[in-house]
């Protein structure tokens, strides 16, 4: 929820950044790229701490799959049927969990990527 939250945050900057440089019809316009490079730089740097923040995130998630691949091994050994429904459960859903969160990752690197390509094509 967080993410989605962001990223409508970054798209409607980027859009106010894109109106604010159409002064005068003259998209670009000299008195507002200072502002919109600032505008740009800020966003951009919102975004890596984004991405840091989801990196960490996914570790401890890895952290946590091995830990549950642990258990599993246990369970299968000492054949507690329940157990192991319940850890390969539980498995399941960190790495779906995980696969969304690389996903979001590669996105938000996406959208970084974007900031600044907007910038040179309003020159």
């Amino acid at each position: 929820m967080k993410k989605l939250i962001i990223g409508i945050a970054a798209l409607m900057l980027v859009a106010n950044v894109a109106a604010a440089g159409q002064k005068h019809g003259k998209p670009g316009h000299p008195d507002n790229t200072k502002g919109q490079k600032a505008d740009e730089k800020n966003q951009k740097k919102d975004i890596k701490q984004d991405v840091k923040a989801d990196k960490r995130d996914l570790k401890q998630d890895n952290a946590e799959l091995h830990r549950l691949r642990a258990d599993l091994k246990e369970a299968e050994a000492a054949r507690d049927q329940a157990r192991i429904a319940r850890d390969r459960a539980a498995i399941q859903r960190l790495e779906a969990d995980m696969g969304a969160d690389r996903a979001d990752i590669r996105q938000d690197k996406g959208e970084a990527k974007a900031v600044g390509k907007h910038h040179k094509k309003n020159k």
